[in-house]
């Protein structure tokens, strides 16, 4: 009766040791999980704040600005470009924080949609602060302003007088010129140069340019990408295939400004005040319809036409 007795006594508490070892770790994998959930909603709205805090550095009729960004641990953004599909394209914007338990990474948030912003980076940027660079696209009129993005240092050598003047205005703490302080920073030549990471060239040889780098190509990565203008920003700190992306919907923005201004001169015509730039502006939709960042030297010679004549017309058109 004893023995019978001891062996339930030790099977009830070899029982209740196994029901508690299974409850123990069913609230530990609800509150990692819990834990994750709640991750994943900051994360969220981490992307969303970055949309926000972006909106002040719209140079609106300036000519650059910058801000940072600081996080309180390693953070990884994930930024993906979608192109015009009846629509002017989009950025979408992930967030994930660095986790201290289990994977090194927590479970990426919602991403958000920028429908309105035209953003250069990385695809997957990684960092606790990150520098934004944001200059104007016109074409020749202001289409929108670009962001470009980075937790990167890059040393820009041998940079031409006009980008070196303005960089050296605006003092972007992760830019750093002609001499470099970190052995790990992106280098760019804008010349053929040894250890360069990025090669830029200027092509700009026309009567209308002011500068040899206004137009030109950006050689990183084994790839090739043409610029014009402050594109060059976002061939130097983007991915090949979200630079072409950002270039496909500031192109198709562009098309679309074309095509208003052609109704404006219209009805400014209506009105008694005539415009000689409509054919010019038809046949720039036209050739706008198509293009691709092949197309922007061209493009941006064309639009130095437009703005030559739009300035000598009595009634301006922009």
């Amino acid at each position: 009766m004893m023995n019978f007795s001891r062996g339930q006594f030790n099977f009830t508490w070899l029982f209740a040791i196994i029901v508690g070892g299974m409850i123990l770790f069913l609230a530990v994998f609800a509150a990692l999980q819990f834990g994750d959930t709640q991750r994943t909603a900051v994360d969220s709205s981490i992307a969303k704040e970055i949309d926000v805090l972006t909106n002040p550095l719209q140079v609106g009729f300036g000519e650059a600005s910058y801000g940072s960004i600081t996080f309180n641990k390693e953070t990884r953004i994930t930024n993906l470009c979608f192109e015009p599909a009846q629509d002017f394209g989009r950025n979408e914007l992930a967030v994930a924080t660095h986790s201290n338990i289990g994977e090194e990474w927590n479970k990426e948030g919602i991403a958000t949609k920028i429908p309105n912003k035209y953003l250069f980076s990385e695809e997957q940027t990684v960092g606790k602060k990150y520098y934004i660079l944001s200059k104007p696209f016109s074409l020749p009129y202001k289409v929108s302003d670009m962001l470009f993005m980075s937790s990167k240092d890059y040393c820009f050598r041998d940079s031409p007088d006009e980008i070196l003047e303005e960089l050296e205005r605006l003092n972007v703490p992760n830019i750093f010129l002609e001499e470099c302080s970190t052995d790990d920073s992106v280098q760019v030549c804008f010349v053929d140069g040894v250890d360069c990471d990025v090669k830029v060239f200027g092509t700009c040889n026309e009567p209308e340019c002011d500068h040899l780098f206004e137009t030109g190509k950006v050689l990183k990565g084994g790839g090739s990408l043409d610029y014009s203008g402050n594109l060059l920003y976002g061939a130097i700190f983007s991915d090949n295939d979200l630079y072409e992306c950002e270039v496909e919907r500031l192109l198709y923005r562009t098309n679309k400004i074309t095509e208003i201004l052609t109704q404006k001169i219209d009805l400014m015509g209506s009105r008694g005040c005539n415009s000689n730039l409509k054919s010019k502006l038809l046949i720039f939709s036209s050739i706008l319809e198509n293009a691709s960042i092949e197309d922007l030297s061209p493009l941006y010679l064309f639009g130095k036409n437009l703005e030559e004549i739009n300035s000598k017309e009595y009634c301006k058109t922009w």
